[in-house]
């Protein structure tokens, strides 16, 4: 089969688009390179022979390629999807434009710089806009998938009806101001579908924001009381001193003794409220602590956290607070005549573990998170965690929700 120069610029295009794509959009199951060789095998041989009804050939390719891109990529399903649909409709975009622009460009020289203009802003649209802005929100994304895929999927079934049009019907202004109409409504749909998506990532970071003004706040006041602890103590000191100097010359021991004892009480009490050496953690143990106190809900907290950690104080913060939230919410909804939190945090073969028991609604019952459950808070732990490496698991059976976040040191 020889083909034409329009048809093998056409096909270079096409390899360069698609090896890309199996490149970027997804992680490789085998590798680059493997990637890259399948995919190169696999376009040359359907393009040289494809079949000769072109809407079966589009499907067909639609089908193999759909299939091969989840065979040679891994990751989480639904974004794989979507992403490749979203591909598929912003190449088919590519693809009709290059056909509509070869009727004005009789010389190949402008066809060359036509296509490879094209093919340009295709991968910018893809790899500088979509791409990125997609990752920064798939974590927070549990649910509503099938809006998404309704929206890449219909525009992808009006664009692909005109795709051949310049080649099955004589060319008309009107094809341009209907194609151009299309890539326009194409363009808003997704705008308002990232807009969606960002919106779901400013209440996870508004959340974020809040907790952190809520501790900052709290460790203010915390170091206020200490500060003045701290004062009235040496305010007090020489009333202490002349005390026992008055129980020492009466020989009294018994009295020292009690006296000594009542103030190592106070001393202790005053110090309340120090969990663990890492300071982040123990301030937000600290609020929460407190919190839990005014409604009269019992937190019995284990912590050894160590005084470094690799997690940034946001992302720990984001992690703790947002399962001692949950948890005191939970609690205090529960019914329960002794509603109770129980914390521990530890470190296991180079891990952080942060695992929470909380009593909750006894009609409460699954085995791991739901999605349609899954809000803010825990969208927020969930992709915290997963920036160091991390797993979540959420679960609930007999009046006590249970969390667990394990993540690199």
């Amino acid at each position: 089969m020889i083909l034409s120069f329009d048809q093998s610029f056409f096909l270079v295009l096409i390899l360069v688009s698609h090896i890309t794509a199996s490149l970027f959009l997804a992680k490789p199951r085998f590798g680059k390179v493997a990637t890259a060789t399948i995919w190169m095998i696999y376009t040359i041989l359907f393009l040289l022979m494809p079949p000769d009804n072109p809407p079966v050939s589009f499907f067909l390719s639609l089908v193999l390629h759909s299939i091969l891109f989840f065979l040679t990529t891994k990751g989480q399903w639904q974004a794989r999807g979507f992403l490749f649909f979203s591909y598929a409709s912003i190449f088919t975009c590519f693809c009709t434009t290059y056909n509509f622009l070869m009727f004005f460009v009789p010389s190949i020289a402008w066809k060359v710089v036509w296509g490879i203009g094209t093919m340009l802003l295709m991968q910018a649209l893809l790899y500088a806009v979509l791409l990125p802005s997609f990752r920064k929100v798939l974590p927070y994304i549990h649910t509503g998938w099938g809006k998404f895929y309704a929206v890449v999927l219909s525009f992808m079934a009006l664009i692909m009806i005109q795709l051949e049009l310049p080649t099955t019907v004589p060319f008309a202004a009107k094809d341009v101001i209907v194609f151009a109409l299309t890539m326009l409504a194409f363009c808003v749909a997704y705008t308002a579908v990232f807009t969606s998506m960002k919106n779901v990532v400013e209440l996870a970071r508004e959340k974020r924001r809040q907790l952190h003004a809520e501790l900052l706040l709290s460790q203010v006041e915390a170091q206020a009381k200490e500060a003045t602890a701290v004062r009235q103590n040496r305010h007090d000191m020489r009333h202490h001193y002349q005390m026992l100097l008055s129980y020492a010359n009466s020989g009294d021991m018994e009295k020292i003794t009690d006296y000594l004892n009542r103030q190592t009480e106070r001393i202790e009490s005053l110090s309340s409220g120090r969990f663990c050496e890492n300071e982040t953690v123990n301030s937000i143990l600290r609020v929460y602590h407190q919190k839990a106190e005014t409604q009269n809900i019992a937190m019995n907290i284990t912590a050894a956290a160590k005084p470094e950690l690799s997690a940034a104080v946001p992302d720990l913060v984001a992690i703790i607070a947002n399962v001692l939230e949950n948890a005191l919410h939970g609690a205090a909804k529960s019914g329960s005549e002794t509603p109770f939190i129980d914390v521990t945090i530890k470190h296991k073969a180079q891990r952080l573990v942060v695992s929470c028991d909380n009593s909750c609604d006894p009609s409460m019952a699954f085995d791991e998170m739901p999605g349609e459950r899954r809000g803010i808070g825990i969208q927020s732990i969930t992709a915290t965690a997963e920036r160091y490496n991390g797993s979540c698991l959420f679960s609930a059976k007999d009046g006590v929700f249970s969390s667990v976040v394990i993540m690199d040191e």
